[in-house]
């Protein structure tokens, strides 16, 4: 072979190996596409760090939440609660997701939680995702 042969073959070589490394134009995401779609997806839900609400016997920690979906907004939030004194009541939180906290509640889901174990917390509390843009909770004892 002559050194314009072995010239023309690595460089026809080198262009398919070129073209299979590149990602095909089907539409298929590439690999760094993808890791850029889920970025973009982590860095819509927007989660504050964890709180802490204290009462006289009892308390919680929690997390917000929230997200958009389609124009839509969505709030969560997770919750761990304590029952800190032994004296036959429970710690029990009004958990909420709503729209416009702060100029008048239109609230789009709440619960009702309660722990009596004095001796640990209760196990995470997740709500899930419900339509609103702010996630509320308060905590009693009863």
């Amino acid at each position: 072979m002559s050194r314009k042969s072995i010239a023309l073959a690595a460089a026809g070589l080198a262009l398919v190996g070129g073209l299979a490394a590149a990602p095909a134009a089907t539409g298929a995401p590439s690999a760094r596409s993808a890791q850029s779609a889920a970025n973009v997806e982590a860095a819509a839900n927007k989660c504050s760090g964890w709180k802490e609400i204290h009462i006289t016997g009892g308390a919680a920690k929690y997390m917000e939440c929230t997200k958009k979906v389609n124009g839509k907004s969505y709030a969560s939030g997770a919750f761990y609660l304590w029952d800190t004194k032994r004296d036959g009541k429970a710690v029990q939180a009004y958990a909420e997701t709503d729209y416009d906290h702060w100029y008048g509640d239109d609230v789009t889901w709440s619960h009702f939680y309660s722990w009596a174990d004095d001796t640990h917390h209760s196990p995470k509390i997740s709500t899930g995702w419900h339509r609103g843009d702010d996630f509320g909770l308060v905590i009693e004892l009863k």
